[in-house]
């Protein structure tokens, strides 16, 4: 977002503790935001918090999390009002600890920088982007606060958060929508997982399922048009709103963001991104030929899949069941394009060979237990380990649809499996997707013989064999030991069943 001059955020002076909540105003914590985009580039975040009655304060800030580390470096100032005993920043721990007066009420005010100089690239989209142009933060990089805060993982704290007026009319919008005086009931998972961005973005809106989806953007694009990404949108949600048929009405925002990458006849390089948040996704994409519609089209099948698949339907074990919240995510990514009429059966096909099966085959990881993608594993060694749940679910998803569509002659599919574990998430936000859960309902579409597919091809990581267990129209050839569909020239598309509107 472009800022011309600094923006100055008020906030009434209230003070508010852990323990007692104003009359004046219901929040549990206020911080105030000041974007200084013109000389020091920065936001300039202040709230108020009592210390204990030993004189501690200590303030929750992720130095490492989503692949990112040394975040603490985006912290350019810090400063406690009275002046404290002393202030260490535990990088390891991700905590400010300050020592002072017990039972004091403490100013906090911190500002938070842009740590990268090179032109903004897909990698750098979880870090905090602050130039004189706008601003774009996830809630984890703006806001530190008090561990007492969040006392579980389900606690909901009420926070106050003021924008003031944005420069040169610029615009402001985040995860918690468009006013710029926001006081939200969340979790801590909820707060981490937001957006807040401001500067020269475009915004536009429309209603699906009841409720206001925005979309905003900046940028001139080399290859894409506003009305053209809108409408791709709109179409992309109201499809998938149909599917789910979720009830629930909340606002959702839509965030996109051009980057540079380097497109020449000899280097072309492209990459698109984005995470799905709380009630929004952010996405970036590069800013040259490489970026089409096709391509914006998987990504926001993808990540859009993800406030249902990982947001809603929440894993027991985050990394030991990506198979299902990525890989299913990027099957029903292409799956439903194929229900939406934007890919063909023989797109899917070759997709599945170029992009899935062959990588996986020549993957050296590809055989892994799954026991052994522990967090620590998969975080530490990302590139290494990144693809193997998407790919291995992907494609033990894509088993299992076959084998419930050939089973029920086509009356049922993986779908009716997906929206039971949608319900049970709905009827129980305690409910946590785990192997037992997924075999339990797993059996009630495909036989006992599904259960030990499950166990060799997930659990134990051995490579699916598919012979015998595809669809009639669809054949295996081996190209260099690497088993590659292929939709035979006599095959009838309908009885492959991969087009069908289940």
């Amino acid at each position: 977002m472009k800022f011309a001059f600094k923006i100055v955020f008020l906030l009434s002076t209230i003070c508010f503790t852990s323990c007692k909540q104003s009359d004046k105003n219901p929040a549990d914590i206020s911080y105030e935001v000041t974007a200084n985009l013109n000389d020091s580039t920065n936001l300039l975040v202040k709230f108020n918090y009592k210390s204990d009655v030993n004189g501690e304060l200590l303030l929750k800030y992720e130095n490492t999390s989503w692949g990112d580390t040394d975040i603490y470096n985006c912290i350019s100032s810090f400063k406690v009002d009275p002046e404290p005993t002393s202030v260490v920043f535990d990088r390891d721990s991700s905590l400010v600890r300050i020592k002072t007066t017990p039972n004091q009420i403490n100013e906090i005010q911190y500002t938070i920088t842009q740590d990268f100089k090179e032109p903004l690239q897909n990698y750098h989209r979880y870090r905090p982007i602050i130039n004189k142009d706008y601003f774009h933060t996830l809630g984890m990089r703006l806001f530190m606060f008090p561990v007492d805060l969040f006392a579980t993982e389900a606690s909901k704290a009420s926070i106050a958060i003021s924008w003031g007026e944005m420069p040169n009319n610029g615009l402001f919008h985040s995860s918690f929508g468009y006013e710029r005086e926001q006081l939200i009931k969340v979790t801590q998972e909820d707060l981490y997982a937001s957006f807040f961005i401001g500067g020269d973005f475009r915004r536009y809106q429309f209603e699906s399922n009841t409720r206001p989806v925005y979309f905003v953007t900046r940028g001139d694009w080399k290859t894409i048009k506003d009305d053209r990404l809108f409408s791709l949108l709109k179409e992309t949600i109201s499809f998938q709103d149909k599917f789910w048929n979720d009830p629930r009405k909340e606002m959702y925002s839509v965030s996109l963001i051009p980057t540079f990458e380097t497109w020449t006849k000899t280097s072309k390089s492209n990459s698109l991104g984005g995470s799905c948040l709380t009630n929004s996704f952010i996405s970036f994409a590069s800013n040259n030929d490489g970026t089409t519609l096709n391509r914006l089209s998987w990504l926001y099948n993808h990540e859009l899949l993800h406030t249902w698949i990982g947001r809603t339907i929440l894993n027991e074990d985050e990394v030991k069941q990506y198979w299902f919240s990525e890989g299913f995510t990027d099957y029903y990514a292409y799956k439903l394009m194929l229900k939406n009429d934007n890919l063909s059966s023989e797109e899917f096909i070759d997709i599945l060979n170029k992009e899935v099966i062959t990588p996986h085959y020549k993957d050296e990881i590809n055989s892994i237990p799954n026991s052994e993608l522990t967090f620590n594993t998969y975080w530490s060694n990302y590139k290494r380990y990144q693809k193997l749940p998407y790919r291995r679910g992907l494609l033990y998803a894509f088993l299992i649809d076959t084998q419930i569509k050939q089973q029920s002659n086509f009356e049922k599919s993986l779908d009716h499996l997906m929206l039971d574990f949608f319900q049970l998430a709905l009827d129980d936000e305690s409910m946590r997707l785990n192997n037992k859960v997924f075999k339990s309902h797993l059996s009630n579409y495909l036989s006992s013989e599904a259960l030990f597919d499950f166990e060799q091809y997930i659990i134990k990581g051995q490579l699916i064999d598919f012979r015998g267990k595809l669809p009639k129209g669809l054949t295996i050839d081996y190209v260099e030991n690497i088993p590659l569909f292929k939709i035979e020239s006599s095959a009838n598309i309908e009885q492959l069943g991969l087009h069908l509107k289940q």
